[in-house]
């Protein structure tokens, strides 16, 4: 998201504002020096409004992580597959068994899918529905907070 195009526009409608002034000098100098002290203030605020929405996402998102990343000074979300958690129960006996019946192309998207990822089917498979069902549906993901110097 590009920052400086929103507080262009916002400084301009406070400049706009200036003519009310009726000629006064003193108050459009005013005006100017708010101008002025305003641009770091809205580069914050706007930061602050992008961790907000950083968060939100997280929080409908929690098998994805979410971060708030600058490019350009500029802020902007990169959203990448959650790292996997070893599981504890990963050491237990594969002995338990579900059957399973899917469609053809769902069987042939889920071969692909293991085979791009380097792994054995019932391993994908295994890997898959863990991270389903140890995601909890009461979660509100995280909030954290940084400052950033302009």
């Amino acid at each position: 998201m590009q920052l400086q195009p929103v507080i262009n526009s916002v400084q301009a409608v406070l400049i706009g504002q200036g003519p009310l002034a009726g000629g006064d000098v003193a108050v459009e100098e005013a005006i100017e020096h708010l101008v002025n002290a305003l641009g770091p203030a809205l580069r914050q605020a706007a930061m602050e409004l992008a961790d907000q929405a950083a968060c939100e996402v997280r929080a409908q998102l929690p098998d994805r992580q979410v971060d708030l990343v600058l490019s350009e000074g500029d802020p902007s979300l990169r959203i990448t597959e959650a790292p996997t958690v070893v599981d504890v129960a990963s050491t237990e006996d594969l002995d338990a068994r579900i059957t399973l019946r899917v469609t053809p192309t769902l069987k042939n998207l889920i071969e692909d899918a293991a085979e791009t990822a380097g792994a054995s089917v019932n391993g994908w498979v295994l890997d898959a529905l863990s991270k389903r069902a140890r995601k909890s549906p009461s979660s509100h993901g995280f909030r954290t907070t940084h400052s950033f110097d302009l």
